[in-house]
């Protein structure tokens, strides 16, 4: 190994895009564009600075990938050469032409491929469009960048600039764990046998799964690489719609990520008849200790849930919450890992795990200081999915951004895909309690979408699970102490009685994530989210954990497993 560089294999959460890259090398499908407009004085030095340290910071972004006689490996360049910002001087155009030359310039430097084997797989493009205005261009691949990491390098890339600006030092967090950290902790889990547990959760739930989708074209479209070939409009929710889908979340005691989620795989499932709905969403896979690494370390579950549209949408979520916890509890699997399990049990029929992806986005924003900056969307070539939505929620409001591939669906029907779902949306949460049926979803999809099928199964609902009756001593257990010292951690509040209740001492569903992942470091691996959420009594939680012969011990072998969070459920 050179003095100058490190080799390790390439991560498990990395290979399903290795393999896209290697069959599609021109295509951009996973690259991640962000695009401003900056009006003020650009200054492209600073900005030199800034984006190169924030490559030495982060060991993902100075990592090309290569193929040996032992497998995939990622080679990390410990003293990059520096990588210069690309300048596009647009300036001395007319405005006529200056307008369509920047529309190209924009779409040209979201989407320039990158060769993972020979470049960092990052780039910063500034567009000079007058001497005012500058389009910046910021590039990631997805196989050393996820959302999260994109908002910490804005984040980084920012202050770094504003610094350099000021001629003061930076004020930035310390370095995180490189990306080689978390994925050697990945490799050595696999490598273990300690996700057995998962590999089997998920081989009973997704077998013989067919991803989910709205109907759109009946025959494959012609791809073309590197065409713009996706349509994508942004749905912002209007104040009254915002508000009562937070009211209902609050009362609902679910979070507006999955009552989104819920009201997605309602949509499809009136639009196509089918009540067996699978959909995939990320989780961010990040404990405290790699909160601030950059890198992908995203994962995808597939929600999979029964969809009966003659019950109600509030009994609906709530067992779609519940399937939800259940697959984040078991997040830890890769999902190539996942889709390879399947195949090799034979269990899945060759139907595409996930057609149809729906996650929070990540929140984060640039910010220069000087000037006035504003975000723009990027056109972007379509990717191995029909549908992605990336649901925004931000203190200034909620948006959808749906990013719809054009080989399946027409403009016209994605705008009216669009249009129909907040529609239903406001109708659920106007009549949560009343058959879904009664409330005219079809009528509403009509228009663009085919009639749904009058032979579609009706799904049975979940048993709840039984809860045991509480032991009439007050006292707490052992077991009851180690957790309510957990609660008392996360919440903030002492817990005192064997009967206090997680969600009336202030717990909510971030805060839910927390204390599953230490119980489970502390007390039982047996602990869940849909346990919490069914049983949140403390005594009632602490009686279904197996805790063995030993309670206060904890599992070894996922000394730092990930929070079961997501950034919809958390």
């Amino acid at each position: 190994m050179d003095s100058l560089t490190d080799t390790l294999p390439i991560g498990p959460l990395q290979e399903g895009i290795w393999l896209f890259w290697q069959l599609n090398p021109t295509s951009p499908a996973y690259s991640m564009p962000e695009v401003f407009h900056f009006d003020g004085d650009f200054d492209t030095e600073a900005a030199e600075f800034a984006f190169n340290e924030v490559i030495r910071r982060h060991e993902a972004l100075r990592t090309t990938f290569h193929e040996t006689d032992s497998g995939v490996v990622q080679v990390i360049d410990r003293d990059p050469e520096p990588v210069p910002v690309k300048v596009v001087d647009l300036r001395g155009l007319s405005p006529a032409v200056r307008t369509e030359r920047m529309q190209s310039a924009l779409d040209a430097a979201a989407n320039l491929p990158f060769d993972l084997t020979a470049e960092p797989a990052i780039r910063l493009t500034a567009i000079q469009v007058s001497e005012s205005r500058t389009a910046l261009v910021l590039v990631a691949h997805h196989i050393v960048c996820d959302g999260t990491s994109m908002t910490i390098v804005l984040d980084e890339f920012g202050e770094l600039y504003r610094s350099a600006r000021r001629g003061t030092p930076p004020d930035l967090q310390p370095i995180a764990p490189g990306y080689s950290t978390f994925a050697k902790r990945q490799l050595s889990a696999l490598a273990d046998g300690a996700l057995k547990e998962e590999s089997a959760y998920w081989r009973n739930r997704l077998a013989g799964v067919t991803g989910s989708a709205l109907p759109g074209a009946d025959h494959p479209a012609t791809r073309v690489p590197g065409a713009l070939n996706t349509y994508v409009v942004s749905t912002p929710l209007d104040d009254g719609l915002a508000e009562a889908l937070s009211a209902y979340a609050r009362r609902a005691r679910s979070t507006p990520f999955a009552i989104l989620l819920c009201a997605m795989q309602v949509v499809i499932a009136a639009a196509t008849g089918d009540g067996d709905q699978a959909v995939g969403t990320a989780t961010s896979g990040r404990t405290p200790t790699f909160a601030r690494t950059v890198g992908m370390l995203a994962n995808m579950v597939v929600a999979r849930s029964r969809i009966d549209m003659s019950r109600t949408f509030a009994d609906t979520l709530e067992e779609l919450s519940l399937d939800l916890m259940d697959a984040i509890d078991h997040q830890d699997l890769p999902f190539s890992r996942m889709v390879a399990d399947l195949h090799d049990a034979g269990l899945q029929p060759g139907a595409d795990v996930v057609r149809t992806v729906f996650s929070a986005g990540a929140n984060g924003a640039l910010k220069l200081g000087e000037g006035r900056l504003s975000e723009v969307v990027a056109r972007t070539v379509e990717g191995p999915f029909d549908l992605v939505v990336d649901c925004d929620m931000a203190p200034s409001g909620i948006a959808l951004d749906w990013e719809y591939a054009l080989r399946t669906y027409s403009r016209e029907a994605a705008d009216g895909y669009c249009a129909a779902y907040l529609e239903i949306l406001a109708a659920l949460l106007h009549q949560p309690d009343a058959a879904m049926d009664s409330l005219g979803l079809t009528g509403i999809l009509a228009r663009v979408a085919p009639s749904p099928r009058s032979d579609a199964p009706s799904p049975g609902a979940l048993s709840p699970a039984a809860e045991p009756d509480p032991p009439a001593d007050g006292l707490l257990t052992s077991v009851e102490g180690v957790v309510a010292g957990i609660w008392s951690e996360v919440i903030g509040v002492p817990v005192h009685s064997p009967h206090d209740d997680f969600f009336e001492l202030g717990g909510h569903s971030m805060m839910a994530g927390d204390v599953v992942a230490l119980v489970r470091k502390r007390v039982s691996r047996t602990a869940t989210l849909r346990l919490l959420f069914g049983h949140p009594q403390l005594r009632d939680f602490c009686s279904l954990l197996d805790v063995g012969a030993d309670p206060g011990r904890a599992s070894n072998a996922r000394e730092d497993s990930r929070l079961p969070r997501s950034a919809g459920t958390a």
